[in-house]
């Protein structure tokens, strides 16, 4: 289970962070999907340090010792982060690559060849085999919903067993994020509202003084998602909100899918 790394938490960034991400995840009749964003960086050979947020009903922070109930869900989360990072930045090169393929082809006036190459989407991964059949996805436990140069909105499929760890929850979406070498993640309990994450705008940079009263100001004039997420991985890459280590994120992400306790 994850440990506490560092204690230090500046709660009023933390709560405009939260807040903020309501306000763009809202949906009809005031709906809001639970959700934990992370963003981390790795420790050691295979520990995982991150910081969180959480709006999650049930979601259990870690804490310094090991009493009462165990933060299941966010180490859950953590360590599938950890996972799909690697997966999600090769979708983003697939992406790349698919979208310079069609300004090529449009360029030389194959507009013939471009509607078959985006018909076949080459490059976005397939379901697995609960979702298609007697096949297997050759590259993910995921489907790509939308995405773009920053952002990739995807859903994980029952086929990563995680519902036997969490199972209230049937499907799971999430968003993944990149922003000048660094990464977030968010997950939620349903299909966010999708007109505000920032899909196709540009995320405004973050340039003043990484200090806590920036971020707030930053947070508090944010125009989407992403902008959100820019101002956690700037909060966590200067520890301005409470770290937590897996010091060995494989075994427990194992033990995860196994369903083990």
């Amino acid at each position: 289970m994850p440990v506490v790394h560092s204690k230090y938490n500046d709660k009023t960034l933390e709560e405009v962070l939260i807040n903020k991400s309501r306000d763009f995840l809202i949906k009809e009749k005031g709906f809001i999907p639970s959700f934990i964003f992370l963003s981390g960086s790795f420790f050691d050979i295979k520990g995982f340090v991150y910081t969180g947020l959480r709006a999650w009903k049930g979601a259990v922070k870690p804490s310094a010792s090991d009493e009462g109930r165990r933060p299941l869900l966010e180490a859950t989360f953590a360590s599938l982060s950890v996972y799909l990072s690697s997966l999600l930045a090769l979708q983003s090169d697939f992406y790349f690559a698919y979208d310079e393929i069609k300004d090529i082809l449009l360029d030389k006036k194959r507009e013939d060849l471009w509607t078959i190459v985006a018909e076949k989407l080459p490059f976005i991964s397939l379901p697995p085999k609960e979702m298609y059949g007697n096949q297997v996805s050759p590259i993910s436990p995921y489907f790509v919903i939308e995405q773009d140069e920053e952002l990739t909105l995807g859903e994980i499929y029952p086929s990563a067993y995680l519902t036997k760890i969490i199972n209230s929850i049937k499907t799971r979406f999430f968003v993944f994020f990149q922003h000048e070498g660094y990464s977030a993640f968010g997950f939620f309990d349903s299909l966010p509202d999708r007109s505000k994450l920032g899909f196709e705008e540009k995320a405004k940079s973050f340039d003043a003084e990484p200090s806590p009263e920036n971020l707030i100001n930053y947070a508090e004039k944010a125009k989407n998602l992403k902008e959100i997420l820019i101002a956690l991985i700037e909060s966590h890459n200067n520890a301005y909100l409470e770290q937590f280590l897996i010091p060995d994120y494989e075994l427990l992400l194992n033990k995860l899918l196994e369903g083990e306790s």
